[in-house]
């Protein structure tokens, strides 16, 4: 087959527009930094990094949800050890006074510090983080706990989840957690006012057994915010794995990307060269 001058001219025009385009190509990967930008640049390679983003949007969110709850429980456990606090002063400024006559004036201005002490575990019972009351159960946005000490919220324990399908509670129910001792500090409270010695050592016994629930309740929330802390540390390294893995997919070496400009810039003179060759020979027969 006879390969015309037409031909040959069509033929080195495609590699000029296929040398244009690579170069292009390369150059705004060089610039830009990444090889993959849009789904048509390697349909494969862009399926994957879109899995991967989304997957450590995912555990974005569960990072996010961990810091919500252990902002939560770690308030909880503040309060916690001030209630645990508040009783043992309760139990110290009883101690002092149980011999004594009941109509004493140190033993009552013992009850009635005791009934002041009794108020600020009431107000450590509706204590905020933002504007939900953490003891309330699923009733946050209301005082857990009425002046007079009764517990007008709910028993339910809200979760959160901190990794996919670990869910994880973040309070305390006050009426679990309270009550008992808010009884314990009245029971106090008014044996010092007509009580007995005894009495007042049976009172403070069951003041230290609500005391050991509030023990309790701090054991488990010291729990949770291990593990809180345990997977967001977890998280934290899948999630830099993720977006090196997204990375190695996307993005160029800055090098490499330099060298393929270079030769696509060759490639492309070449192809130049080459048509100015036809196109000049194709001249000559023309002038002959």
């Amino acid at each position: 087959m006879r390969i015309s001058t037409r031909m040959l001219q069509d033929s080195a025009l495609r590699s000029i527009r296929g040398n244009q385009e690579t170069l292009a190509r390369l150059q705004e990967q060089a610039t830009t930094g990444r090889r993959v930008r849009t789904v048509s640049d390697d349909p494969g390679a862009a399926t994957q990094i879109m899995r991967a983003e989304a997957e450590a949007r995912d555990f974005e969110q569960f990072r996010l949800n961990g810091i919500e709850a252990s902002t939560r429980m770690g308030t909880e456990d503040v309060v916690l050890t001030s209630a645990r606090d508040l009783l043992k002063q309760a139990s110290g400024l009883a101690v002092g006074v149980a011999s004594r006559d009941p109509a004493d004036p140190e033993r009552q201005a013992m009850a009635a510090a005791i009934g002041q002490l009794r108020q600020e575990l009431v107000a450590f019972g509706n204590t905020r983080v933002g504007n939900e009351y953490i003891f309330g159960g699923a009733s946050s946005t209301t005082p857990p706990f009425q002046a007079d000490g009764t517990y007008v919220g709910d028993d339910v324990v809200r979760q959160i989840e901190i990794d996919r399908g670990v869910l994880i509670p973040t309070n305390h129910a006050g009426d679990s957690v309270f009550s008992s001792a808010l009884q314990g500090l009245a029971d106090l409270e008014q044996e010092l006012r007509t009580g007995t010695q005894a009495s007042i050592n049976t009172a403070m016994n069951d003041l230290q057994t609500a005391g050991d629930q509030i023990v309790l309740a701090q054991s488990e929330t010291g729990t949770r915010l291990q593990q809180i802390s345990a997977t967001t540390n977890g998280l934290a390294l899948r999630t830099a794995n993720l977006l090196d893995q997204r990375d190695a997919l996307r993005d160029v070496d800055p090098a490499e990307a330099s060298v393929k400009v270079i030769m696509a810039q060759s490639a492309l003179e070449r192809a130049y060269a080459a048509i100015s060759k036809v196109m000049s020979t194709n001249l000559l027969d023309y002038l002959r």
